[in-house]
């Protein structure tokens, strides 16, 4: 199942492209994935939602993925569907990432929590993991961060990514964002 984009980067900004629309990225709605069974729809000034996603909730441990979990979270985006809001996934771990090996994992939880959301038009995106970012000194195309979009874009090619402006900030990278096409959030 392939879509068209619905939303592009724009100068580090949220555009959607029927209308040009700047969606604000700066007073998020965000959602904690472990609630999102009983999470409320957003108001209608609430075009946009974070949902953030721990990683031990995707996987429950080495390739066994959280398929009752990841299914909620699809009823959740249908439901966001259904009133014209839209999403997008922060991905979240408590765990150390000492060895690429443990990154590899953590990306190939959050590609199959896609592949389980690929059918849902609210998903636009996917933040990239702050773990990652902290471990970047520049967001060129060996840095953690373009990893993480390069395999998530193999089937999502039609998703904007988003990255933390504090981690931006603390980091010094504002400059390397400027010529990118990530988009800057604040929680």
């Amino acid at each position: 199942m392939k879509f068209d984009p619905l939303f592009k980067s724009e100068n580090n900004k949220l555009v959607k492209i029927e209308g040009n629309a700047v969606f604000n990225t700066e007073k998020l709605h965000l959602i904690y994935g472990e609630n999102i069974s009983s999470a409320e729809l957003p108001s209608e000034s609430s075009e946009l939602v974070g949902i953030q996603v721990k990683w031990s909730a995707v996987e429950l441990q080495p390739g066994v993925y959280n398929e009752e979990f990841l299914a909620v979270m699809r009823d959740y985006l249908k439901l966001l569907e259904k009133y014209g809001r839209f999403a997008f996934i922060i991905p979240q771990t408590v765990k150390q990432l000492p060895d690429a090996d443990t990154v590899q994992s953590y990306i190939d939880a959050m590609v199959h929590c896609a592949r389980r959301i690929k059918d849902c038009t609210s998903v636009i995106g996917f933040a990239v993991p702050v773990e990652l970012l902290e471990k970047d000194s520049d967001l060129g195309p060996n840095s953690y961060s373009q990893w993480f979009v390069n395999e998530m874009n193999v089937k999502h090619g039609h998703y904007v990514y988003f990255v933390d402006s504090a981690v931006i900030s603390e980091k010094k990278l504002e400059q390397q964002v400027q010529s990118s096409n990530f988009i800057l959030y604040k929680k």
